[in-house]
């Protein structure tokens, strides 16, 4: 069967409207109808320029099958990220203009071989099975593992890749095995006796989550080992691909605040806090939105990373009317939902919700799925939160891997509360992990983080819907 790639994809970034010379650091490659392309070996980001032999056409591209230009204008330019590796690739090219159309292939790093894998039996009554691989040059294969039931029973790192497969897998009907290189790419291929498998029945996958830690004193801490984690993902142990702190990374925050009209002799404080937060938390390439949480939800702000914007937002607020914060909440989501950075939720809130279209069943359905860590801080101006709604909000923050802190208005901790969730923002570890299973798409995976020690625990998301 053909082999799946587990992480090798190329990131496109169009430059409909590049005035300027390219960045030298970029190689520039020139496609024409009419000449070969004369660079080799190309990795990295690529500046291609097209030239189409029509005046005023409209290009498209596609790149191994995959379209990454469509109706370019002049000059014709765009950047691709071919990759750290060099790798055989395929262009095409198509030009239209006044009822004309031309198209022409390119092939680029001719012979440099992807990173495959492919399983074959070779002494089937003594279930001993060989991995047959290739990879490029400059990244060779460092291991080949065999897997059963989603678990790595098997490892070998050198040709010849063979494994004596256990007959729980043989009369599984599946041999698994995964390939990878130095990079860290990876690949998997699947054997069964009644012919090709299906890629989507059996999958390896890459998942990124996002992970605090805090200890016995219920301090974050930012500072634990690696091999302290431990990724339980639906019963199979996840492999951490990669690991790192999160707060390299940028983030897309929705502040909520509570702004009825309980709230009216409390918002100038809980804005001045909520500011002190933005300033202390945002940095350069994050954005943050802004919703004042009322009888309906009303986003003060968009998404945007203007420390202005946000500002005038927070301090354009007024209190009145009732508390829809189950709707809020659901606003929020839709606000963070194709966001591509790491996201968050921040809610302040003075008690339970009155007036929200939405039950709480199909926020935490939404919240669940999406899967965006929601903080809460619960608010005591005089009227404490009812001990029901209390739970409610500790039941989405535990779901979603955030928090509850609470606050009152004669303490004033406030800024206290948002600095903690500060802290966990700054705090929290990126990982990828890989695993493997045979579940259907569109399962729901249970999630539970680990940690080595009995001093610290973990939060995270409690689990995701498989893609």
């Amino acid at each position: 069967m053909n082999t799946a790639s587990l992480s090798r994809s190329l990131v496109v970034v169009l430059l409909a409207a590049l005035a300027t010379t390219p960045c030298q650091a970029n190689t520039q490659v020139v496609l024409s109808r009419n000449a070969e392309v004369s660079a080799d070996e190309l990795k990295g980001v690529v500046d291609l320029t097209v030239v189409p032999g029509l005046d005023d056409a409209r290009v498209t591209l596609t790149l191994d099958g995959q379209k990454i230009a469509d109706g370019l204008r002049s000059p014709w330019k765009v950047s691709v990220d071919f990759g750290p590796n060099v790798i055989e690739h395929r262009i095409a090219v198509t030009a239209s203009a006044n009822g004309k159309r031309v198209h022409w292939r390119e092939t680029v790093n001719h012979g440099h071989q992807p990173l495959t894998i492919k399983v074959v039996p070779v002494d089937i009554a003594n279930r001993i099975f060989e991995a047959q691989a290739t990879a490029p040059a400059d990244d060779p294969i460092v291991s080949v593992a065999l897997w059963d039931s989603g678990k790595q029973i098997g490892e070998a790192k050198e040709e010849p890749y063979r494994f004596t497969v256990p007959q729980s897998s043989i009369e599984a009907g599946f041999v698994q095995v995964t390939a990878r290189s130095r990079s860290g790419e990876e690949v998997a291929d699947f054997w069964s006796p009644a012919g090709d498998v299906h890629a989507e029945s059996v999958e390896v996958r890459t998942v990124p989550i996002f992970v605090s830690v805090v200890d016995g004193n219920g301090q974050t801490r930012d500072d634990v080992n690696r091999d302290l984690f431990r990724i339980n993902d639906d019963g199979a142990e996840g492999k951490i691909l990669e690991f790192g702190k999160a707060f390299d990374q940028p983030i897309s925050i929705a502040l909520l605040v509570d702004s009825s009209a309980s709230m009216t002799y409390e918002l100038p404080n809980v804005v001045k806090a909520a500011e002190t937060f933005v300033e202390r938390t945002l940095k350069p390439g994050d954005r943050c939105a802004v919703f004042a949480v009322r009888d309906v939800p009303r986003r003060a702000q968009a998404l945007t990373g203007e420390r202005a914007a946000i500002q005038k937002a927070l301090t354009g607020l007024d209190a009145g009317g009732t508390t829809a914060l189950y709707d809020s909440i659901e606003a929020a989501i839709r606000e963070l939902k194709n966001e591509k950075n790491r996201r968050a939720i921040v809610v302040l809130t003075d008690g339970g919700d009155t007036s929200s279209i939405a039950s709480f069943s199909e926020l935490d359905r939404v919240a669940t799925e999406a899967g965006i860590p929601i903080y809460f801080i619960a608010y005591d101006t005089g009227n404490p939160t009812e001990v029901s709604e209390l739970d409610r909000l500790n039941y989405l923050a535990g779901q979603t891997g955030g928090f509850v802190a609470t606050a009152t208005a004669e303490q004033r901790d406030l800024p206290a509360k948002y600095a903690a969730i500060e802290r966990d923002l700054r705090a929290q570890f990126a990982i990828l992990y890989q695993v493997s299973d045979f579940k259907k798409p569109n399962a729901w995976r249970k999630v539970h983080v680990v940690l080595n020690s009995p001093k610290l625990t973990a939060r995270t998301i409690r689990g995701y819907f498989a893609p």
